[in-house]
């Protein structure tokens, strides 16, 4: 990986913080009171009738969550698969958002300060300087616009504050050289302007060693850097505008697709040992992203309120890996994709103070993206995996001593067989969307109160695609035609909404119903074989729920049920031989569940959480015209059955000191999951949990803190993923997980 340049200047952030934190009182500990922008108006998190799991910039730091995979672990509902900053797959109630094509939209809205970030490539955001973290489960359409089909995810930064000087730091390290290094600078330059400075800097060598020859770094290493700055401008008691610029740099080891099927020299086809794929130091994923937002807030008079949101969001990446996951030069590809954007919002809130509580607004959003797949072979042993009938002459690609086969010089008709050819393969999007909204809750008595929201979208969808291959005659050339551009586009409107009851037969307890209608755009597909539009996917969403807090707010419970009745369900898959996911129509599917959650402040000393997640989603037996569907009865990938997550706190002051000792263990659990929605039985992962843990000293004023972590704590092995782009060839590749890492932080701020 390249050298971290930031490390030096957050080096000296973090010793500034260090030599001048002091320590100060200690605070009581209390439960938390999280203040929510789910309903676009400042809310207690236990007062919105939605599915809502929330996780303050504290709560983040107590837990060690630093990434977001590890966020999902603890939101019931919620499962986030991170192969790679490049590749991750967010899963709300079952439903899958990963799909990198350019053509395809999100099915779970992100969203970072205000402005979606939804294009798979491009959602995975460093978690630093966090203010809140929102997951908001359900059809959000009305909330977060068309790409919510199923639920949103809300990253909130810090911003500047006009009133304190605040200096932060910390540093981290660990096994496998893991170094973070973070820093953060709160300054007000007057009574009217504040700016805000945060930076990280993050590395770790990778766990999976790579064999092929020449290779020094280890498959599934993390390197990123990360700089915002925000500036806060209150021109006066009504008018302010915050502006916020981003940017991360990734640059990750290659990903250890693993064969199961041809073992490395000197070697096994274990996931979690060794592995030998081509090229090396050259595999990895070399992201670039740049986000900037401005946002202003008018108060118009003390009941309504004008808020702009502008946005411009870009990202680029090349992720190079190995498909095959073998040391034969078979299925060498990349990906290399591109994205712009700019959205601009404005909404009028009104508030009378007593009854009613609303919003209208109005929404502009353009993107223009494409996704580039270079594919290099060496078409012998290509020929060893594409055409099977060549095995009984010649054997495998990989010969049992686990040396790569020479394999033929020609196919049996007489093609030569080159030792190298390359393809390329580009899918292009450009979406345009317009956007009407507006949502109320109105009280009809002070117990009893009834929201209702609709979102009207008109959107304009243009899709193209080509395909090149180096040599026509030739057998990447057969298998891959050359494919001269082909474009379509398509104009569409919709309307989703949503109407809710809510009830509160006390001011600590909510009873809420609802009933939403959700949507994922329809897909304009352009591809190598065919040009089509698929239908809208609609699902109809049903949903009841309880919040409540109990002993003086010692005890907050929380509780919902679900029922999804899909329609037009859309399905990724790759054809045999493909390198390119197509999406399809699986026709109609249904999903049920239960969440649930508790949280205790047990003792002053003790706080507790436990949550439960219960979710049974396939696909129907028949489709909606009574014909026998392909996945009849299977489980949508990525979603376990029952997912469990366990964890507590305790906290006990060192005698008169001003120094407290911390405890914080958690646990998280998982049923079976499938990869693909084939469900087959080896390419799963079963149930498993993981522990973890963390310990340390702490001033009792939160000045300074001294923590001590493990991660999978038993060093359980599991699988983040198996089938990926080799199983389109016969050769299903799987990605191990984390192992146990442990390290040591210093955190301060003054």
């Amino acid at each position: 990986m390249s050298t971290i340049c930031l490390r030096p200047i957050l080096l000296g952030g973090c010793a500034l913080a260090i030599l001048s934190a002091i320590p100060a009182q200690a605070e009581t500990l209390v439960l938390e009171e999280i203040i929510v922008t789910a309903q676009k108006r400042s809310q207690s998190a236990q007062d919105v009738p939605i599915s809502l799991t929330a996780f303050s910039g504290k709560k983040l730091e107590e837990l060690g969550l630093t990434e977001l995979d590890d966020l999902s672990n603890f939101v019931p509902g919620l499962q986030i698969q991170l192969q790679s900053p490049n590749n991750p797959g967010y899963v709300i109630r079952g439903i899958t958002s990963d799909n990198g094509s350019s053509q395809q939209e999100a099915r779970v809205s992100v969203f970072v300060d205000g402005v979606p970030a939804s294009r798979a490539r491009g959602a995975v955001v460093e978690l630093f300087d966090i203010e809140r973290v929102e997951v908001l489960k359900g059809p959000q359409g009305t909330l977060f616009g068309r790409g919510a089909q199923i639920g949103a995810v809300h990253v909130i930064s810090n911003k500047p504050q006009l009133d304190k000087m605040e200096v932060t730091g910390r540093i981290a390290i660990g096994n496998y050289r893991q170094q973070t290094y973070e820093a953060t600078v709160n300054a007000p330059v007057s009574d009217k302007v504040a700016v805000r400075l945060a930076g990280i800097s993050r590395q770790r060598d990778g766990y999976i060693d790579n064999l092929v020859p020449g290779a020094k770094e280890k498959l599934n290493g993390v390197g990123v850097e990360a700089l915002r700055g925000s500036v806060l401008v209150e021109a006066s008691d009504d008018f302010k505008i915050t502006g916020i610029l981003n940017y991360q740099k990734d640059d990750y080891t290659g990903t250890s697709f693993k064969n199961r099927r041809f073992a490395p020299a000197g070697g096994d086809t274990s996931p979690f040992t060794a592995a030998q794929l081509n090229r090396g130091d050259e595999l990895g994923v070399d992201r670039e992203l740049f986000n900037a937002n401005v946002t202003a807030e008018y108060r118009l008079s003390d009941s309504v309120h004008l808020t702009s949101i502008s946005g411009f969001r870009k990202f680029d990446t090349d992720e190079e890996f190995d498909a095959d996951g073998t040391q034969a030069y078979m299925l060498e590809f990349a990906e290399i994709a591109h994205s712009e954007q700019w959205s601009q919002e404005f909404r009028l809130n009104y508030d009378d103070g007593d009854r009613f509580q609303g919003f209208v607004g109005a929404n502009y959003f353009h993107e223009k993206g494409y996704q580039r797949v270079p594919l290099r072979t060496n078409e012998r042993s290509l020929a060893l995996l594409a055409v099977p009938a060549l095995n009984p002459f010649y054997g495998q690609a990989i010969l049992p001593n686990g040396t790569v086969n020479p394999g033929p010089t020609a196919l049996p008709n007489g093609l030569p067989l080159r030792t190298y050819g390359e393809a390329l393969f580009t899918n292009y999007g450009t979406n345009s969307a317009y956007e009407a909204f507006a949502d109320g809750t109105y009280a009809l008595t002070p117990e009893f109160s009834l929201t209702a929201g609709v979102r009207f979208t008109h959107e304009k969808q243009e899709s193209a695609f080509e395909q090149w291959v180096d040599r026509p005659v030739s057998l990447i050339g057969s298998l891959f035609p050359n494919v001269p551009r082909k474009e379509q586009e398509k104009d569409f409107d919709s309307v989703v909404g949503r109407l809710v009851a809510s009830y509160k037969p006390t001011t600590d307890s909510l009873i809420y119903a609802s009933v939403s209608r959700g949507r994922r755009p329809a897909v304009v597909q352009v591809n190598a074989t065919l040009s089509n539009t698929l239908k809208n996917e609609i699902v109809w969403s049903y949903e009841a729920g309880a919040k409540t807090s109990l002993l003086d707010n010692r005890v907050q419970l929380e509780g919902a049920g679900y029922y999804y009745d899909y329609s037009n369900f859309q399905t990724s898959s790759r054809p045999d031989n493909s390198p390119i996911a197509v999406t399809v129509d699986s026709g109609t599917a249904t999903a049920y569940g239960f969440e649930g959650s508790i949280t205790a402040q047990a003792t002053e000393a003790l706080s507790v959480f436990a949550n439960y997640g219960y979710i049974h989603a396939e696909f129907d037996d028949t489709d909606s015209r009574g014909n026998r569907q392909v996945l009849a009865g299977n489980t949508f990938r990525l979603t376990p059955e029952h997912s469990v997550s366990l964890g507590a706190q305790y906290v006990r002051p060192l005698g008169d000191s001003g120094v407290e000792l911390f405890v914080t263990p958690t646990f998280s659990w998982k049923s079976r999951v499938y990869f693909e929605e084939t469900n087959l039985p080896n390419i799963s992962q079963g149930a498993y949990g993981t522990a973890n843990l963390r310990t340390g000293f702490r001033s009792d004023d939160g000045r300074w803190t001294v923590t001590a972590s493990v991660q999978n704590l038993f060093n359980r092995e599991y699988l983040i993923d198996a089938g990926n782009t080799g199983g389109a060839f016969g050769v299903p590749t799987f990605i191990a997980g984390t192992p146990r890492f442990y390290g040591v932080e210093v955190a301060v701020k003054f």
